[in-house]
């Protein structure tokens, strides 16, 4: 980012912009994204940024007023082309749907993607400044407050001798009880039923006023003043200054800025932005005059002094706000290891190498080795008990300082780092192997059976009966004296380090440690599990590693720490801006081993980041992962997230700071990625859902099995069809055999029968006319041999008929009709009876009736005509043939003769006869007569399928 930052703004998803004159940044809590004209900005001076309800941010440059969706640049021409050249001092504020834009003294707005030239009162290209409000628009112009709404305008005047320029008017600013302020060349005002008055430090309102530029409020209600020499906080009539001296700068103040957070944001000219958070932590380093940032030790008399070794530059005391050196008589100054200030107001200081100093009234004493029996001069901790008893550990063995005399206590000449007193007479000695216990004089083995009996103990501090012990490289243990039993606190829980250097209860019962990576807080919930708190840069904490001995705390509950980079100071009361994540982001979902994923695969993609929409993957590529940030601008090291994957049966994972997750071998099926993240004071405050889809392989799909299901079905029934079809055609040939053979048999039997009966009949018929010119004729010998040659005549006729049905030929409907067209023509001959027949068609040869069906309508008629012939005495007969729908063949038969009345005349086997054969048929036979009228026979049946 670019030093000379202009202005800010926070759009909806949290995102802090700023506009520099090297471009656009926007920050997410831990990196800077920058846009320039290589991105598409009209102008790398960007003087005025805004964001609106949609995401977007509009910016405004030299060259115009662009807005910027996160993919594209959209930039709007002037109404009036002949316009002046557009100035640096610029204004964008966005109200509802509509942007205004404040340049070279006029006011533009955009609405419904046009921009337009707003008519203000006045002399035109004047406005200083405006504040855009739901209906409504302040602005400033030649020493004058006009506020238009609804097609009305008020003036406010500032009220000055008339001699008087009024102030130029930089920025217009409302607070959250709705009071207006101006920011000018000449202070601070305020509007106060619609009256213009100065607000200055106590009643003085005739003291010299700054340039106000920016105005902004904090969530206490303060007013931060951007001025041309740093900020000032106003707090009711209470001025205080931030500058160079306490952090800030001096230079001009461009733009003050809260964000959702409360954080507070400075832009200025020259060395960048600032935030101010508030903040628990206070520094004491070398800008304030403590010679070395190596802060080893620190010790206080609990009244007024706090007395602070260093590393390479000796011993301090912080008195009074001030740093003063306490030099001891050797030179150079040695490495201090440990400060112990006693209850009898004496000082006691280790070192490294120069063995142990006291100090009281003034006077230094020097105590090295190898007087008092000491056993070297590097000395690590220094601890008095509650017996009063001075405990100093050094690099290979304990001395016990009691009733002004020195005394050695074996430890195995161990390197010795730490003491704590757990009882009466019982001090905890921690060495690089583990822990002892002194007790009456004795000094044995403590045991805990975990970690710390082998490893380097480093600090304790004792709650109740638990014992809070901090090593070297594996976190906090928690230790119950009463049951035995161990607690691990370490990475996995949540603090950002195992590497555990100090550790001090405050007085909420809290555990602070220091540690290799900032300070945690380790707080026991009401189920006495533990909660940890990170604190880090976010929370003003510059020098990240704390150092072993160099923790106190002072009466009022307040902590000093020491660090690699000074002292700092822990005050519990003070107000800071928590981590309260405004939301989260999906930064990218990428597949193993690809470096993007194929558009085949989704929809759209996200503006910001590129993240695919409505993404469906192949069933192969199931190895996805996702990266994913909370947007805090402050304390983004204290977030903690944790997630889960609904479609898996996996529960949510352990809250931690890790922001990226990875899945592998996912089976097919429809997923939605679950994300929540956790701020400062264990509140979830954010939460981001992505889903996305696996697509089911072709051969494992529901559908496919009901598919090959379904198939298999058809293959059996294909299998089963053709398999019958089979069988249909060897019985289709079996009968087509056997109808070969059936029309052989009918034809040979039709030749014999011929040649066998008719030929006697014939020989019979011969006989009888031959005996008949042989004998003696008498009636009744004439009348016998009549019989005689009328049954044979009839026999031979009946015998013709069987001989033509026999015949396969005949089979044809077309000849069956034929045949008993025939038999009524020859019947009726010679009587005087007219026969007619109507109805033959040609195709009627392509219907063919088995040998019964024939034979049946053969007699029928037969039957019928004998009888109209015998009993109708008509002049005319017809027979009529048609075919009706759906293969039925209608013949009917009708006279003119005499008729009868069909329920009452006496059925004979005639028509019985023909009833049964017209059931045999599957027909209908209707017989119909009125005496005088005739009668009408009609039968009804259908013709079996063509074979």
């Amino acid at each position: 980012m670019q030093s000379q930052a202009t202005c800010l703004a926070q759009d909806k998803t949290g995102y802090l912009w700023i506009g520099t004159l090297g471009g656009l940044s926007r920050y997410d809590g831990r990196n800077f994204t920058n846009y320039s004209i290589k991105n598409g900005l009209l102008n790398n001076s960007v003087w005025a940024v805004a964001a609106d309800s949609n995401g977007n941010i509009w910016i405004g440059s030299p060259n115009g007023i662009s807005k910027f969706d996160g993919k594209h640049f959209v930039h709007y021409a002037k109404e009036d082309q002949a316009m002046r050249t557009l100035s640096n001092t610029q204004q964008i504020q966005v109200v509802n749907d509509t942007t205004w834009w404040r340049t070279s003294g006029d006011v533009y707005f955009i609405t419904k993607g046009k921009i337009k030239y707003f008519v203000t009162p006045g002399v035109p290209g004047a406005v200083t400044s405006i504040l855009a409000e739901p209906g409504s628009l302040w602005m400033a112009k030649d020493g004058v407050i006009y506020h238009q709404e609804n097609d009305r305008v008020d003036t406010v005047r500032f009220p000055l001798p008339p001699e008087q320029k009024a102030p130029d008017v930089y920025c217009i600013f409302r607070d959250k009880d709705a009071m207006l302020w101006l920011g000018t060349n000449n202070g601070l005002y305020k509007l106060v039923q619609n009256k213009l008055s100065p607000h200055r430090a106590g009643s003085d309102t005739s003291a010299m006023a700054p340039d106000i530029r920016a105005i902004t409020q904090d969530r206490a209600g303060a007013l931060w003043l951007g001025t041309n020499h740093g900020v000032i906080k106003a707090t009711g009539s209470i001025f205080q200054s931030n500058n160079k001296h306490n952090g800030l700068t001096d230079n001009t103040i461009f733009d003050v800025f809260t964000d959702a957070e409360g954080n507070v944001w400075v832009a200025s000219d020259g060395q960048g932005i600032f935030r101010y958070s508030g903040t628990q932590f206070t520094g004491l380093d070398e800008s304030m005059g403590l010679p070395s940032a190596q802060v080893t030790a620190i010790s206080g008399n609990n009244k007024d002094s706090l007395f602070i070794g260093t590393y390479d530059a000796g011993l301090y005391v912080f008195k009074d706000g001030k740093v003063s050196s306490m030099a001891l008589p050797s030179s150079p100054a040695p490495a201090i290891t440990s400060l112990c200030y006693t209850k009898d107001g004496k000082l006691w200081i280790a070192t490294k190498g120069r063995g142990l100093w006291s100090y009281e009234k003034n006077i230094f004493r020097q105590y090295p080795a190898p007087e008092r029996n000491f056993p070297s001069n590097f000395i690590n901790r220094i601890y008095q008990d509650p017996d009063n008893r001075l405990w100093i550990g050094f690099a290979n063995g304990v001395m016990l300082y009691d009733h002004d005399s020195f005394k050695t206590v074996d430890v195995k000449n161990l390197p010795v780092i730490s003491f704590y007193s757990i009882g009466t007479d019982s001090i905890l000695i921690g060495t690089e192997k583990g822990l002892m216990l002194y007790s009456g004089g004795n000094v044995s083995e403590f045991k805990t059976n975990t970690v710390l009996d082998s490893y380097s103990v480093q600090c304790f501090v004792l709650r109740g009966r638990d014992l809070w012990i901090g090593s070297s490289d594996n976190g906090v243990i928690r230790y119950s004296l009463e049951t035995g039993k161990a607690l691990v606190i370490n990475k996995n829980s949540g603090l950002r380090s195992d590497f555990i250097y100090n550790i001090i209860a405050d007085n909420e019962g809290n555990i602070w440690v220091g540690t290799g990576f900032g300070i945690d807080k380790i707080a026991l919930n009401q189920q006495d599990e533990p909660q940890i708190s990170f604190y880090g840069k976010a929370q003003g904490i510059t020098g990240m590693e704390s150092n072993i001995n160099a923790v106190f705390k002072l009466p009022d509950g307040s902590i000093w720490f020491g660090t690699t980079n000074g002292a700092l100071h822990y005050q519990p009361n003070t107000t800071v801006v928590s981590s309260v994540p405004s939301s989260i982001v999906l930064q990218s979902v990428k597949l193993t081993g690809e470096n993007a994923i194929d558009s085949a695969y989704y929809d759209s993609t996200d503006n910001w980041y590129g993240i695919p929409y409505n993404l469906r993957l192949p069933y192969k590529k199931n190895n996805i992962s996702f990266t994913f940030q909370a947007i805090t601008l402050s304390g983004a090291q204290q977030v903690l997230y944790r997630y889960h994957m609904d479609g898996l049966e996996a529960p949510w994972s352990d809250w931690s700071a890790t922001n990226s997750v990875s899945y592998s071998a996912l089976p097919p099926g429809k997923y939605v990625f679950h994300v929540e993240c956790q701020g400062a004071g264990d509140k979830t405050t954010a939460e981001l859902t992505y889903s996305f889809e696996i697509i089911t392989p072709f051969q494992k799909t529901t559908w496919f099995r009901y598919a090959v299901l379904a198939a298999c079905i058809l293959l059996g029934i294909g299998l089963q069809f053709l398999v019958n079809k089979a069988k249909q055609r060897r019985q289709q040939l079996l009968a087509k055999m056997r109808a070969e053979e059936q029309s052989k048999i009918r034809l040979r039997t039709a030749e014999d029968f011929h040649d066998e009966i008719g030929n006697k009949l014939t020989r019979i018929n011969v006989l009888a006319s031959m005996l008949k010119s042989k004998v003696l004729l008498t009636p009744e010998t004439t009348k016998i041999l009549g019989q005689i040659e009328e049954n044979t005549n009839q026999l031979y006729g009946g015998t013709r008929d069987i001989l033509w049905s026999l015949k396969p030929s005949n089979d044809n409907l077309y000849e069956i009709l034929h045949h008993i067209r025939d038999f009524g023509t020859e019947l009726f001959q010679d009587t005087g009876i007219t026969f007619e027949y109507r109805g033959t068609l040609e195709r009627y040869k392509n219907y063919r009736l088995p040998l019964d069906m024939s034979r049946n309508l053969i007699m029928i008629f037969k039957e019928a005509l004998n009888n109209t012939l015998k009993h109708s005495n008509a002049k005319k007969v017809t027979l009529e043939s048609s075919m009706k729908v759906k293969g039925v063949l209608q013949m009917v038969l009708k006279d003119d003769g005499a008729g009868f009345y069909i329920h009452t005349v006496k059925k004979g086997n005639g028509i019985i006869n023909m009833q049964t054969r017209a059931e045999r048929l599957n027909g209908k036979l209707y017989i119909d007569s009125t005496p005088g009228k005739g009668a009408i026979l009609n039968l009804n049946f259908k013709i079996p399928p063509n074979r």
